[in-house]
Parts: structure tokens; sequence; C-alpha cells
């Protein structure tokens, strides 16, 4: 017969599958559990108890939905609570709320332009009609405004703001005076809604304002009635979301159109869409008809000369490239001018290719010029000719490069609305437009976002990549100072530090990357993983986009794509780590990893989960990385499942350990802090037969030792009181069993099963009051919340074999240590297995030994072990209540 003593040094390790255990050679397999459930492990080896989770509140309505972090920095973040159609936002664990104040803007449905002034420059047009405010400064020079005082009641108290914009961008400002704007900095809003929070001193002033010659349209303006902060979505597949963030904007994609989450205070947020004004387009036209815009600025009509447009063509792009060039602007003030016209070529007998003509419109006051540049479009201009009738104009400068513009000099404009035009036969070039309404199949309104160069039918035409009708990018990712969006087969890479541009004419590295994926057929774009390289996870495959050194950024003329492998992404948020990064495969119940290879100069793809594969069986949902005091991947299943992978490759420690609660776990988001990042959770409990849904968030580590207060329950509250045997408020807990820590120490009784007396937790029915009644002493500070408890399951325990292998032969176990921190001695049990479990011995070295261990290491000394002969010999042990194990010994005989 052999004996060993193995020290069962590491508890970090986490479970593996059973179809596993036989591989006890591998030394990561002598030291795996069949089962470790609720005992986190740590990186330096040991295990505890985990924390408990904090009941913060209901989610909106009860409802489910996908929490996500905003994180501004490293001591500024925010939690996003997304559900149905709607956005909700904790700071500091609190909702954003209004409070109720005693204010109104009059008409801030703009029923009628009662209650605004309405300040109408020349040129520019203010209208308050249908239940919308329009604003266009159709005259360069010109802005129209609307504004209004606001009485309040409430001086000193925050206010906020409800804006709806129908149409952008608006500048929009607040301020104690007239065109003042301290209380809410002039600031443009796009399309969609605003909630801004303002304190005012007294009355105040809310303006809008635009200076562009399209027109921007108000739905309404109000001040917010008390309660939570909601802002409306589009989203209702919150599993779809995948986001990008840059300091106070967080970008969105989904499988609606790209929208952008605005932070301007804690308490101040957008919820807005995305526009780029200038691509990404079509490489050639899309359909065989001709398209005819009828202005070159400001909004028109774009025609096709045959059927061709759709309803899903609203908020798409169009290039249009004309032969020709042609100016048609309005222009309100001194010191404007039309865009110019480049002329060349040569003045000949026969032929002028430097001849263009002028024309002006309009009640105006005031002396209209041309002026001319041999310098550039944007400077050097000089006066050319004063305008006194429509005309033809030349010049004698032959194959010189000469622009054109026709204007208002400063002083030379008094008053009105010059309606004027340059056009000229040579030269050409392209505008863009954005649709936003349909009129028929052969006609869209539009707004021009770069002017036309001619009002008259072009086939030379590009269509917008995004829309209704081609479809929206499905990820996004920022990396390399660009601003990516992956899409079915594609991914598109912003202009460098400008993330609204895909200017396909900007020139240099710096212009937009747009590349197809194009490797083994379609592939559908799931995440995007911004590593060294970026990296696109599709259906199908995993590519990565690389210059031609791994040094180089990814630019214009330097970037291809490249398969690194072909296991295929599930439409789940990959997570970042560092370096590294982790996804879901297509089968959603495993999970890879992708680390970057100097051998192969490229990123390879390893399956993390080959032998836990039974963890992620019911479907991985999403994913949170926490970085301290560990690294640690929350994994959420469909089922309602958590899994907590305690990371440190450096440390070769991959560690997968399953969590439990009452309830389900439905979503996960970590936020920073500085000793340990917050984790939060959506839980689903049981509660009276209902399914309730609370945010609940996990306390830190070494909130989980004993104390004043242990946090080691879930869905727990705090309190402190006066001396009383009663707790109150626990109302989100009605009709469940607690468990209670008070004062320093555990709420145990005592309980007798097969002849033995044991030390156990007990448990409190919280009534239909939210009462706590009958505990055993009066408390003061106290710890209340569901129970659970820890528990461990040894790999085989194949030792002290004398001709080899102990698998296959009987061994007993007939003595146990263990080394503890931080514990409560009645809340350990250990045996042979869950069904034989035994306390540790009350008495130590003769005395009775304390049963609350706070801030000490305890070396508990060898205890007999109630083994019996076995080929399966296990150690499983249990924890109710505080404790860190960190080292098992044991004597094991093994009989040959």
């Amino acid at each position: 017969m052999a004996k060993a003593r193995p020290y069962h040094h590491s508890l970090n390790v986490g479970v593996v599958d059973k179809t596993a255990l036989a591989r006890v050679d591998l030394e990561r397999m002598r030291l795996a559990a069949e089962e470790q459930t609720n005992l986190l492990g740590t990186t330096v080896g040991g295990a505890f108890l985990r924390p408990g989770l904090e009941y913060l509140s209901t989610t909106f309505n009860s409802q489910p939905g996908r929490i996500r972090a905003f994180i501004r920095g490293a001591d500024s973040a925010a939690l996003l609570e997304f559900y149905d159609g709607l956005l909700c936002v904790k700071v500091d664990d609190q909702y954003v709320a209004r409070s109720a104040v005693s204010s109104v803007i009059t008409n801030g449905d703009f029923s009628d332009a009662s209650g605004w002034t309405l300040v109408a420059d020349d040129g520019a047009t203010e209208i308050i009609s249908g239940g919308i405010l329009g604003l266009i400064a159709t005259g360069k020079g010109s802005t129209a405004i609307a504004k209004q005082q606001v009485a309040t009641a409430s001086a000193g108290q925050r206010h906020a703001l409800r804006i709806v914009v129908a149409r952008g961008p608006v500048v929009f400002r607040c301020g104690s005076t007239d065109g003042g704007d301290e209380y809410i900095t002039e600031t443009e809003l796009a399309e969609g809604t605003h909630s801004l929070a303002f304190t005012p001193s007294g009355s105040y002033w809310v303006q809008f304002q635009t200076n562009r010659d399209r027109y921007s349209v108000v739905d309404s303006i109000n001040v917010e009635s008390a309660g939570v902060m909601v802002l409306p979505t589009p989203w209702f597949d919150q599993a779809a979301l995948r986001f990008a963030q840059s300091i106070d904007v967080m970008f969105v994609a989904s499988d609606t159109q790209q929208m952008r989450i605005e932070r301007r205070s804690d308490d101040s947020w957008s919820v807005v869409k995305y526009l780029a004004d200038d691509g990404p387009f079509t490489v050639s036209r899309t359909a065989p008809v001709r398209l005819k815009p009828n202005v070159t600025h400001g909004n028109g009509t774009l025609t096709a000369d045959k059927p061709f447009f759709r309803p899903e063509h609203v908020g798409a792009l169009f290039r249009l490239f004309h032969e020709g060039q042609a100016v048609f602007q309005a222009l309100s003030g001194g010191g404007q001018f039309t865009d110019p016209i480049e002329v060349t070529g040569v003045n000949a007998t026969g032929y002028n290719d430097r001849e263009f003509s002028y024309t002006a419109t309009g009640t105006y006051t005031g002396t209209l010029k041309i002026f001319r540049s041999f310098d550039g479009a944007d400077f050097g201009y000089k006066e050319f000719k004063t305008y006194s009738a429509d005309d033809k104009a030349t010049d004698d400068d032959d194959n010189a490069v000469v622009y054109y513009r026709f204007g208002f000099a400063e002083g030379d404009y008094t008053n009105g609305t010059a309606f004027v035009g340059l056009t000229y036969a040579g030269g050409g070039g392209y505008g863009i437009c954005r649709v936003i309404g349909y009129d028929s199949p052969t006609q869209v309104q539009i707004e021009v976002l770069r002017p036309f160069k001619n009002i008259i039918f072009t086939e030379d035409w590009r269509e917008g990549e995004w829309s209704n009708w081609r479809g929206w990018p499905s990820a996004v990712a920022m990396t390399e100072g660009r601003l990516w969006w992956g899409g079915s087969d594609k991914f598109w890479g912003s202009v460098s530090d400008a993330y609204n541009s895909f200017d396909e004419d900007y020139e240099g590295d710096a212009g937009p990357i747009l590349k197809s994926i194009a490797v083994d057929g379609v592939n559908s774009v799931k995440s995007l993983l911004p590593l060294q390289r970026l990296v696109a996870l599709t259906d199908g495959s995993e590519a990565t986009a690389r210059s031609s050194s791994f040094d180089e950024p990814l630019t214009p003329s330097n970037t291809t794509v490249k398969t690194i492998s072909t296991y295929g992404s599930a439409p789940v948020d990959s997570v970042k780590i560092d370096a590294r990064g982790l996804f879901v495969g297509k089968d959603r119940a495993s999970l890879y990893e992708i680390v970057f290879s100097v051998e192969a100069g490229d990123f390879q793809t390893t399956e993390l989960s080959k032998l836990t594969q039974s963890l992620f069986r019911a479907g991985v949902k999403e994913a949170a990385v926490q970085r301290k005091p560990d690294t640690r991947i929350w994994v959420v299943m469909d089922d309602g499942s958590l899994v907590c992978i305690v990371y440190e490759p450096q440390q070769e420690v991959v560690a997968f350990i399953p969590f439990e609660t009452e309830g389900r776990f439905e979503s996960v988001a970590v936020l920073p802090a500085d000793a340990q990042d917050r984790v939060y959770f959506i839980v689903n409990r049981p509660l009276n037969g209902t399914d309730v849904r609370y945010i609940e968030k996990m306390a830190k580590d070494e909130d989980a030792t004993p104390g004043m207060l242990a946090l080691i329950m879930d869905c727990f509250k705090t309190g402190t009181q006066t001396a009383s045997t009663t707790i109150t408020g626990a109302t989100h807990l009605i009709g469940r069993d607690v468990k209670v820590w008070a004062d320093g120490k555990p709420v145990t009784e005592q309980v007798t099963i097969d002849g033995r007396t044991y030390t156990k937790p007990r448990l409190f029915r919280v009534n239909a009051s939210g009462q706590i009644t009958g505990l055993p002493f009066a408390v003061e500070n106290y710890v209340y919340g569901l129970p659970y408890q820890a528990r461990y399951k040894s790999a085989r325990l194949a030792y002290g074999a004398s001709g080899g292998t102990a698998l296959m032969q009987k061994q007993i176990v007939n003595d146990f240590g263990v080394i503890l921190a931080n514990y409560v001695r009645s809340g350990v049990m250990y045996g042979r297995d869950f069904d034989h479990l035994y306390p540790l011995p009350k008495r130590r070295d003769g005395l009775v030994a304390a049963d609350v261990n706070d801030g000490v290491i305890v070396d508990e000394g060898m205890h007999p072990f109630d083994g019996s002969y076995s080929t399966d010999s296990r150690i499983c042990m249990t924890f109710d209540w505080p404790a860190t194990v960190l080292g098992l010994v044991f004597t094991v005989d093994t009989s040959g």
C-alpha cells in the first residue's frame, strides 16, 4: 500500500468537464476541480466565497434589457440601460432623474407661434406651422433665429429641457439674457432626442438658430417633468448592439441606422442619428437610370428618368457628377460670395474655352461684383468686374487656371437677398445630397450637402452604401485614429481623426479606407476587434486588416485583408483584453482566443473553452471584462447561468468558475474604479410567482470578508438602525428567505442531522410589509440578502501508486488539512462527497476556537477525514459564510 500527502496549492485552475478528469498526468488537471461554484479563484492561487450582489433598483418597468458601460475616464463612468425602444442612465448607481420644477415653455410643441420671437434676417426664414419649428438661412450671411424668455418659480433648482430635433443640425443656447449661453453653452443638436440639464438663477432664454442654407426642423422643446430620464431609441434587439466610444460620444451599430449616444455632463444626454455627409458610396451606379437635381444648394428634389426610388431610400446619400460648372446661390450680407468656378483653356478665334456667364435676380440694395484669383479657390481674390446686368465674361489669360466668384464685398451690401449665378461650360465636379422624403418612384426630396455643379440629368452617379434599402453596418470599432464600421462582407474606416467623414477625395494616408473582406464567400460581420490589427469576425471566418509591416498604420493604399482562421463567429459582441481578443464561435457554445503570434507574423485563433464545453452548452449571450483586482471575464448564458473566467495568461491562469444565484443572469457590464472595477448585472428573480428584474452590483472582494458587515449574499441591502430585532425596508424581497449578518457576526442556528449538531445560517422569511422579524438579538448594523453557497469538488485524487498510475486503484483519504484566511469556522464543511460533510472541529490546540476569524491566516492542521476506499476518491467542501482557501493538504492511501 502506497501513501501520499500532496499539497493542493492552487484553486485558480477552475472546473473542467467530467470527460477530461482522467488526464491526471497534466499538472493543470491535477489541480482542477469537477465543481467549483461561487468559489472565486485568484491569480495568486487562493479562492474565496464570491462577493454578494447589492440591490440597486428594478429595471425599467421590470423589462428585460441590456446594460453597458459608458467610460469617459478612469474616474468617470455611467451605466447605460437599454430596453425596447428606450435608454436609461445611472451615474454613481443612481438614475439620472429630473426634479419637479415650476417652469413651462410656451408652445413648446410649436402648435402656434405665440410666445416665440422670430428674428428674420434678410435671406432667412423661420416658420412655426404644423407642430414644428423650421429654420433656414437661404442667403449666405443670414441667420434664422427663434427664441423665448421662460419664467421659472424654481430658481436654483436643477431643470432639464427635452428637445426633439427632426432634422438637424440646429444650434441651441440657453442663458439668463437674450442670446446668452452661460446655462447651456452654444452647441449643435443633431437629429434625435436631447435631455439637457441646467440650473437657472431666475428666468432664462432658450434660442435656436442656423446659418445653413438647408432646413433645420425642431419638433419640440419642453421642460422635463419629474422622474427618471428616459430617452427613446430605435433598438428592439439589444443583443445586436455593438459599441465604440470616443470620450463623450458612443457610436452604436445594430440592425438599424447607426446612432450616437452623447454626453454633455453627468445629467445631460442625447440619442441622435450618426450621419456621414460624404460617403461611403458604391463603386458605380446601382440602376440604369439618369438623375437630376433641381437645385445646386439648399433643399430641393432629385428626379429619375425612370422608376427607381423607394421609400427605403429616405436617409440615403447620392453623389452626382456633372460636366461644366453652374453655381446658383442666395447672398444676404457683406463679404458673402458664391462658391467659385474654375476657368481653364484658351481664348482663340472661333471658340473660347474661357467664357462664362453671370446672372443676378432678387430684391436687394448693394453692389455685386465678380472677383478672381490666380492663387487658389479659397484665397487671393481681386476685383474683376462690377455687375450691372446679366452677361458673359471672358479673359485673355490663356492656359491659366483662374477662379471666379460673385458677390458682395465688405461695405457693398445694404439689405435684401440677391439670387446670383455663375455658369461655365468647362470643368465639372460632383455634388452630394441626402434623401429626406419620398414622393414617387421617380422623385424624392433632398437636402444638398455638397453643392452640385449643375441641375441637368446625369448618368454618372453613385448611391450611398448605407440606407434602409441597402442595409446598415452591423459592427463598429475605433482604432488607429479612425472609426470603423463593418457590414455584409465589408468594412469602412473613416478619414483619420474625422469620425463622420468618408470623403474618398481626401488625399494622402489619412484618407478613408473602404475594403471588401472577400474571403471564402460572403462574410457577414458580427463584430470588430481593435487589436494591433483590426480583426473582422464574420459568420464564416476571422480576418485581419493588415499593412505591409506590422508596425505601419493602415492607409488607403496599404491595407490588405487576410484570413487567420475559419471558425466563424456568433452574433455576440467580442471582448478585448489588451492585445488579446475573445469571441464566441458560431455554435454559440465555444469561446475562442485571438493572440498575435510572432512566429506566424499574424494573429492565431485557439479554442479557449476546449476543456469546459459543458459550461457553455446553453449558448453564450454576452460577456464583459473586469481588470482589477484580477482580470475576470464575465460570461452570461442564454439560460441565465454565469461563468467567471479568471484570465491572466502571463501567469498561466485561465480558470472557469460557475456562479449561481436564486434567479437568472441576463446581462453584465463593468465600470472602472480605482481599487476594484464595479461589476453590474441584470438578474431575473422569481418573487411571489412573478419574475422581477433587478440591477445589482457585485461587492468588492475586500467586503466579502468577516467584519462589521460581510457582503456575501445576493440582492442585499445594508443599513444602520437603533438596536432592534426587526429590520425594515426589504420590500424587494417580500416572501423570500434571507440570511443576515449583523454587528460583526453571522446570524445562525443549531440544527441536528443524523444525530450530529451543526451550525447553519438562519433563514428569515421577509413578510408582506418588507420586514425581517424575530432576530435572536437586537441589531444595529446589518446586511441581509438571498443566501448562496460555495461548493468545491476536487478532480480525481490519483496519488501514491507504487507501480504506475493510481487510476483504477482503490484509494482512501485518511486525514485532511486546510489553510484558511478571513473565515467563519462554522461555515466551512468538508467530506468525501456532498452527502457526507462535516464541520471543522470547534476546538483547536485544546481550546475553543474562534468562530469568526477576520484578518488572520490559520493553518487548521490535519483533521480526521471520513473517507472510504474508492477508485474515485474526492475531497468536497462547502462554504456558507466568508472564507478564503489558501491551500489543502490530505493523506491518500492507495491499495496496490
